[in-house]
């Protein structure tokens, strides 16, 4: 039976807050002339941008998209792997933090996406027979559909059904119900929210041509069906100078049909370093899109995929690509911004970018006079020392440790605003041995507990070693702490040095640093992949079921298994794992390590901390899938660029443990 969770009052009070003023609200810079959402609010038409949990939690990030955009597309948080982790578990309270941050600025909220072929955690695929996976839609479509009713305007209820020759994907919906599961999807989102409007979307669907036909030709048959149907979205990530002539004719082909149209997730990007002249045809191109768009009546909105540099998935997924969107990144507008204001009717006047926040510490413990509230986490000695110190004369020292998940931790529940994003940071040593180090939030909710895991490196005993992360403090939680752990529990370990910083009031009216990104690994501009495929590291805990530290398996008693898949478009692939618990207890922290047979290279992954040196690949769980119950599985992905051979790794360990290979 599925749950249903209220949306806790304590969210839309504390976005209220995060927007009002109450938490570091930048201030107004306003633009000599109207802004692009004024623009395009008064000839009725919507103008978008995707927002994260993260995201929202910049200052910078959100004046920018408070002031020029008037809706706003759930990222990661409306996904299949954040809403359910577990069969019938949904959690919401990430994509509960966009959609109240929709309601408080009162901009139109687009859902994304209720079924998909892609971040579906692994129980979604196990073996069962057709009516079972038919339920398994059902009851996902109705509990997500049905928990944002009358907040949802749109939903993009099926994405990315299509190949490029217009066949149908091979997913598991469509390996086990058919063309039939895409009907099943829209039946459901239709009685579960019966405002919403249903859309189907898709990827190089944006001119005339195979793809796109064989989404006309679905649409035609569902419509013949009396299958609740409103409108197509085409994705519309473009190179710059390539927007399809056929644009104009593919909306209005399908506008003809009786649907609305919308542009749902366009970025133009440009290889790197962009020049004058590109970013020239970049702003023909945006508005060439929008244009098309705002001259077809039933074409209602363009998103972009995206703000500015610092939010774009361009240069992770595209090597050598970026500069994609119409801010850059120092959050100035690009002259692509100018003409979507011309395709819109308004006359361009260019905003300044928001003023640079300073950064706050919020907390330090140096640990030159005592344990300042550190304890310890199971049955383990948490003591001040002196025998070893990155700065100054003390640190903490955990001794007797006799599980991965034991280290020193301390309450941090009346120090954090729900809300805000802070950067957590410490130094850890081993006094022996070496080992990966994690530092982590354990945070809970009612009975749910979550660990959620900031930053993770390799500890060793002759150097200190720096962990750093990005932690956002989602509300209701009712208890919350830090700690340090590693893999190695053979030895004692050290702590120094623990800071906790968040925005604090600007320093000045022109940012100051630049993110530069540098051409990397070639990737064919033609290997299309979508951003649904991104994942954020910062994404919101997905309500793993609570597992208590003393119920952890060590390291030494871990069963698995692992399941390596790649698709491979040439020197470069996305690879996906999913490692399974075999074990008769549950995994609290996993490290899996394997070593590739060639010289491949990991530019990006999701769902994980990914390093690797060398051939040598270390991957540990990220802040929501840190637990692993017995029987169960936790799925991550990367992408990577090659030469020569693209072998698979013969061999895995999780958590030091050998993996049989499935």
């Amino acid at each position: 039976m599925r749950q249903r969770r209220v949306r806790a009052a304590g969210i839309a009070a504390a976005v209220v807050a995060l927007v009002a003023g109450g938490v570091s609200v930048l201030p107004a810079l306003a633009a000599a002339g109207p802004t692009l959402a004024q623009v395009a609010t008064a000839r009725g038409f919507s103008i978008g941008t995707a927002a994260g949990v993260k995201t929202l939690a910049s200052s910078q990030w959100r004046y920018v998209a408070d002031t020029q955009f008037n809706s706003v597309t759930m990222g990661n948080e409306g996904k299949w792997d954040a809403t359910e982790p577990v069969q019938g578990q949904f959690d919401f309270a990430a994509a509960d933090f966009i959609a109240d941050y929709a309601r408080t600025t009162g901009k139109r909220l687009r859902g994304h996406t209720l079924v998909w072929h892609s971040q579906l955690p692994a129980w979604v695929s196990a073996d069962r027979t057709a009516a079972e996976q038919r339920q398994v839609l059902l009851d996902h479509v109705s509990g997500v559909a049905g928990h944002f009713k009358n907040t949802v305007a749109q939903w993009d209820v099926v994405n990315e059904p299509f190949n490029e020759d217009g066949t149908f994907r091979s997913s598991v919906w469509y390996q086990r119900l058919g063309e039939d599961y895409i009907a099943d999807a829209l039946t459901a989102a239709r009685a579960a929210d019966p405002a919403a409007k249903l859309y189907i979307n898709d990827y190089n669907v944006e001119g005339v041509n195979a793809k796109s036909t064989g989404l006309y030709n679905l649409v035609q048959r569902l419509q013949a069906r009396g299958v609740p149907i409103d409108g197509v979205g085409l994705q519309a990530h473009l190179i710059v100078g390539q927007v399809p002539s056929t644009l104009r004719q593919n909306i209005e082909r399908f506008t003809a049909l009786g649907l609305k149209v919308e542009i749902t997730e366009l970025d133009v990007r440009i290889p790197l370093p962009a020049d004058a002249s590109e970013l020239t045809q970049q702003a023909a191109d945006y508005r060439a899109v929008v244009g098309a768009c705002a001259a077809v009546a039933g074409c209602t909105g363009v998103t972009t995929w995206g703000v500015g540099e610092a939010d774009s998935w361009v240069p992770a997924f595209f090597p050598g690509y970026g500069a994609a969107l119409l801010f850059d990144e120092q959050w100035r507008a690009r002259p692509a911004y100018s003409a979507v204001v011309e395709a819109l009717g308004g006359t361009p006047s260019v905003p300044e970018p928001p003023a640079t926040p300073s950064l706050v510490t919020v907390a330090s413990w140096p640990f030159e006079t005592g344990l300042a509230g550190w304890g310890s986490r199971g049955s383990e000695v948490t003591t001040a020392s002196t025998a070893a110190a990155h700065g100054g004369t003390g640190s903490v020292l955990s001794s007797g440790r006799t599980a991965t998940w034991q280290g020193p931790t301390r309450p941090v529940l009346d120090l954090l605003t729900p809300g805000k994003l802070y950067t957590v940071s410490a130094w850890a040593r081993t006094a022996s041995g070496s080992g990966t180090a994690r530092l982590s939030m354990q945070r809970q909710n009612g009975t749910a507990t979550r660990y959620e895991n900031v930053s993770a490196d390799t500890a060793i005993s002759t150097t200190w070693t720096r962990l750093s992360g990005d932690y956002l403090f989602l509300p209701g939680a009712t208890a919350l702490s830090v700690y340090l752990e590693t893999t190695d529990t053979t030895g004692d370990l050290y702590l120094d040095d623990v800071t906790i910083q968040t925005e604090g009031t600007p320093t000045s009216a022109s940012p100051s640093v630049s993110a530069s990104v540098s051409p990397s690994a070639s990737r064919s501009p033609s290997a299309s992949v979508s951003p649904s495929a991104s994942r954020s590291p910062s994404r919101s805990p997905s309500g793993s079921p609570s597992v208590s530290p003393s119920s952890s398996a060590s390291s030494g008693g871990t069963g698995c298994a692992v399941h390596y898949a790649k698709n491979d478009w040439g020197g470069g692939f996305a690879g996906d794992v999913t490692v399974t618990n075999t074990g008769s207890t549950a995994v609290t922290g996993w490290t899996l390590r394997w070593t590739f047979a060639g010289n491949q290279q990991v530019s990006q992954a999701w769902s994980t901390v990914l390093t690797q040196s060398g051939a040598a690949v270390t991957a540990v769980n990220a802040a929501w899938n840190g637990t692993i119950p017995a029987g169960a599985s936790a799925n991550f992905g990367f992408l990577a660029s090659y030469t020569g051979g693209n072998t698979d790794p013969s061999a895995f360990t999780l958590n030091g443990t050998a993996c049989t290979l499935r």
